[in-house]
């Protein structure tokens, strides 16, 4: 499942691909289901490539569930359901990586690859993340949030308050994109307002941080296998701009290859020493413990010039699947496809042995009650 109502809407494209032309189909049959950027689910039939893409033709489809489990059911040839073992995720940012399809999922007991709903929400909004990591002693960068409709209101009260707690420079991010969209660099109060602003047109909430001197900035993931919590190799990003963006991510790359996130230019491993390895790899599990995350996900972290360790936030989907990473690591991109899949149906079994089933007589005696005033 990829595509969604996303301003990353286009990269997660290209990670739905990238995993479909890696899939052991050996051992899974794809059934490729693009949403579009209006919310509209389609099953892209005939899909088995990034080339098949465009052409493949568009059959619109709906989920439910019946006695016989979860299905997908499709539009236009008859009474057609499938019942699908699992749902790779493959969205980026707005719906898909954001709780919202991992709601309906949990609702219809579809297992799914990705971090459950309530996860996706903590670690899709900025500010909820950075109370997690306050709450497990994961150091941050000093900060605030704002509220869009408060910006928009009165945009000079807000500057003036950040420029009080914070003091210039800082960075103005909005709470719930990712690929560092709307990220800019505030050093005059006039730049502040102006940032503060846009921001407020694309989110509804925008995170102020405390602009730090930056030596170097870190990428490690994490996955949940068989109980055992894992890391990968970890990155140094490579950036051509003052802080990493979209363009570092996405447009440039060292081949410009058009790849996703495997296309950036990065230290792969990084050239760092035990001491700092042994920190990240710490602070990367704890975090993951600490927003309650299953499958993978990529933390991404900053070292000052003061030699501070920080985090700068966590990615419940991360682009590419962070497939080099884990390749680096040793374990081959089609075995992390299966990995993952394998995890959520165990995630998935495990939820299940946890229902309680609480029976009472309360509605009986409600119905009771009108029966009594009747008579």
């Amino acid at each position: 499942m990829f595509g969604g109502v996303s301003a990353e809407h286009e990269v997660s494209i290209i990670t739905g691909l990238q995993v479909l032309e890696h899939i052991d189909t050996t051992i899974y049959k794809p059934f490729v289901v693009y949403i579009d950027k209006s919310g509209n689910s389609f099953w892209l039939e005939n899909c088995k490539r990034r080339s098949n893409f465009y052409s493949s033709r568009r059959r619109t489809i709906s989920f439910g569930k019946d006695k016989s489990g979860a299905f997908i059911k499709v539009d236009g040839i008859g009474n057609k359901k499938i019942y699908p073992y699992a749902a790779y995720l493959a969205f980026h940012g707005g719906s898909g990586e954001g709780g919202q399809i991992q709601g309906l999922l949990e609702s219809i007991g579809l297992p799914f690859t990705s971090s459950g709903q309530e996860s996706s929400v903590i670690t899709m909004n900025k500010e909820l993340t950075r109370r997690a990591a306050k709450n497990a002693n994961i150091s941050i960068a000093p900060g605030m949030s704002l509220f869009g409709a408060e910006i928009q209101k009165d945009a000079a009260t807000a500057t003036a308050r950040i420029i009080d707690t914070l003091s210039l420079p800082v960075i103005i991010k909005p709470v719930h994109l990712g690929s560092s969209i709307g990220l800019n660099i505030a050093r005059t109060d006039v730049e502040l307002q102006k940032f503060l602003l846009e921001a407020a047109f694309i989110d509804g909430e925008i995170l102020v941080e405390k602009y730090l001197s930056l030596s170097a900035e870190y990428n490690c993931a994490v996955r949940a296998i068989n109980g055992s919590i894992e890391t990968s190799v970890i990155e140094r990003p490579v950036s051509k701009d003052e802080i990493l963006s979209f363009a570092d991510k996405y447009q440039r790359g060292a081949k410009k290859s058009g790849d996703g996130m495997a296309s950036l230019s990065r230290e792969l491993p990084a050239k760092i020493d035990e001491a700092l390895r042994r920190d990240i790899e710490s602070m990367a599990k704890r975090i993951f413990v600490a927003c309650g995350c299953k499958g993978m996900v990529r933390v991404d972290f900053m070292l000052t010039t003061d030699n501070t360790l920080y985090l700068t936030e966590v990615n419940p989907i991360p682009g590419s699947m962070a497939f080099y990473l884990w390749e680096a690591s040793g374990i081959s991109f089609k075995q992390q496809i299966s990995d993952l899949i394998e995890q959520a149906i165990r995630d998935e079994a495990q939820m299940k042995s946890m229902h309680l089933d609480y029976k009472t007589d309360i509605v009986e005696k409600f119905i009771a009650q009108e029966r009594t005033a009747d008579q």
